[in-house]
């Protein structure tokens, strides 16, 4: 090109300047234009936006429901977005008019869970924290995935400028607790004497449950072996709406386990509460039942009892079969023992055939005590049962098997005795030999756990309110007073008393005599 214009610029058949002045116009009209186009170019230019999340869990999805031109968080010339499926557009009809009838929750919420169904896949943005890169338009949010024991939430409809937004369905929680018999303090550990009836507490929070057209909320309790449950009907369960208002009866229901009585469920009607305005989002539910502490209860070193609870609970409010459950919660109730030795005052030697009764009377009366140690009054005794191995267990209230009120002594353990609790041993029958105590024993044993009460640090007693460090009492028998048959000092004794009675009446006679000669 510069070769064949150089020729021409030599044959003359082009002016040098006029051709400058052609080319300096030429430049003149490229700039222009170019300077034109720039502006242009940048009007063209995609602006995207981002949806930020707060507090939200998991993976959320943002589908475009409808686009068009946004101005100031307004938009116009609708069209159904990008993610809504061509079927979809045909079932949902005209978008501006869908659109423009969104004019409330209530609408935006009916219309979301409409339109979910006819979503393409993969979605317009998805993230955690946040989506990027969306265009300007109507965007539906939902979970695609949550953690474990989280929710899904409900679908979100949101205007995209730079938003952020905040997910409405939350995930309940429970708590569990046992209530100590002394102090009356909730926790997670208790102790009782068999027999006892023990309380028990769930804590259990209401979630926002706002989409959900049905929503489970099941108490799941189960008691071991050593507990009995008290639960048998509804009338059984008692609920407090923040620990304060008791719920109506007709809002829950109660199901026992078939093949296991210890176990049963609490089935809460959220949606009507809430509906009803008994109970609100954030509220707490407290759950009241007891049990007993039953004949078949661990005593300390050989284990405990425990009660344990979770809640189920559902999860995604566009799936009513979908649920999910709290962590298990637990806490136990313990029972002690006590090992009473017979044993010789002087030699410490073990002896045997001794009988006891046991009480919580420090000053009980045993009547007319028998030749065999049983007292006429046994008002204040508690009631044992006997085991094979000699042993003795504390009888429940309304236990049917045979019990003993005397125990014979030796060496012999008491089972399901509660801490903190004064117990009082009254020696009735004293081996023979020797002298029986007249006074009780008194004896309490007391006990420390670790913070999640599923063990003791230590356990100890007092004995007539001296601590040790064992859990026994040493009852100790010192032998009677005798007299010899014959000779000795006792036979001397009675002589000598004999002689000088004597001689008193002796004198006295004497006396008399003269007195009445005179």
């Amino acid at each position: 090109m510069w070769t064949t214009q150089t020729k021409l610029f030599e044959q003359g058949d082009i002016k040098p300047m006029k051709y400058m002045k052609k080319l300096m116009t030429l430049l003149a009209v490229l700039t222009l234009a170019l300077a034109m186009a720039v502006p242009a170019f940048a009007e063209t230019t995609t602006t995207t936006y981002t949806i930020t999340i707060n507090n939200g869990t998991g993976t959320y999805a943002a589908y475009q429901i409808f686009k068009g031109d946004l101005y100031n968080n307004t938009l116009s010339n609708i069209k159904w977005g990008d993610n809504v499926t061509h079927d979809g557009q045909k079932v949902l009809g005209n978008p501006a008019d869908r659109a423009k009838a969104l004019t409330g929750e209530a609408e935006a919420k009916a219309f979301a869970s409409e339109v979910a169904q006819y979503l393409t896949d993969p979605a317009a943005g998805t993230g955690t924290d946040s989506i990027t890169g969306l265009a300007a338009g109507y965007y539906l949010i939902k979970n695609t995935d949550v953690g474990t024991g989280e929710v899904f939430t409900d679908y979100i409809l949101q205007v995209v400028e730079n938003v952020t937004v905040q997910p409405k369905s939350g995930k309940p929680t429970l708590d569990k607790q046992i209530r100590h018999n002394e102090t009356g303090a909730w926790g997670v550990v208790g102790d009782n004497q068999i027999g006892d009836t023990v309380e028990f507490r769930t804590i259990t929070t209401v979630p926002n449950v706002s989409g959900y057209t049905q929503y489970e909320y099941v108490i799941y309790d189960e008691m071991s072996a050593g507990l009995t449950s008290n639960v048998k009907t509804k009338n059984d369960v008692t609920i407090k709406v923040n620990d304060t208002t008791e719920l109506d009866k007709k809002y829950y229901t109660v199901t026992v386990d078939e093949k296991n009585a210890n176990k049963f469920t609490v089935t809460v009607d959220v949606l009507q509460a809430i509906q009803d305005k008994k109970m609100d989002t954030g509220n707490e539910l407290y759950t009241y039942y007891t049990g007993i502490l039953n004949k078949n209860a661990k005593v300390y070193k050989d284990g405990k009892q425990d009660n344990k609870a979770y809640l189920e609970y559902s999860n995604n409010p566009h799936d009513n079969k979908t649920t999910n459950k709290t962590p298990e919660k637990v806490v136990y109730d313990w029972t002690f023992k006590m090992e009473i030795n017979k044993i010789d005052g002087e030699s410490n030697a073990p002896l045997s055939d001794a009988k006891f009764v046991l009480s919580k009377n420090g000053n009980c009366s045993l009547g007319t005590i028998g030749d065999d140690g049983t007292p006429s009054i046994t008002t204040d005794l508690i009631d044992l049962i006997e085991n094979n191995d000699g042993s003795y267990t504390v009888a429940p209230a309304g236990y049917t098997g045979p019990v003993v009120k005397v125990m014979t002594a030796g060496k012999i353990t008491i089972k399901g005795l509660d801490d903190a609790t004064e117990y009082y041993l009254y020696e009735t029958k004293a081996p023979a030999g020797y002298n029986r105590l007249t006074d009780a024993v008194k004896f309490k044993i007391t006990a420390t756990y670790n913070d999640t009460g599923d063990s003791y640090t230590s356990v100890t007693a007092a004995v007539n309110d001296v601590e040790q460090s064992s859990v026994s009492v040493q009852v100790a028998n010192n032998k009677g007073s005798t007299l010899p048959s014959t000779g000795g000092i006792g036979t001397t004794l009675f002589y000598v008393i004999g002689g000088v009675l004597m001689a008193v009446a002796a004198v006295l006679l004497v006396t008399k005599k003269r007195m009445n000669n005179k």
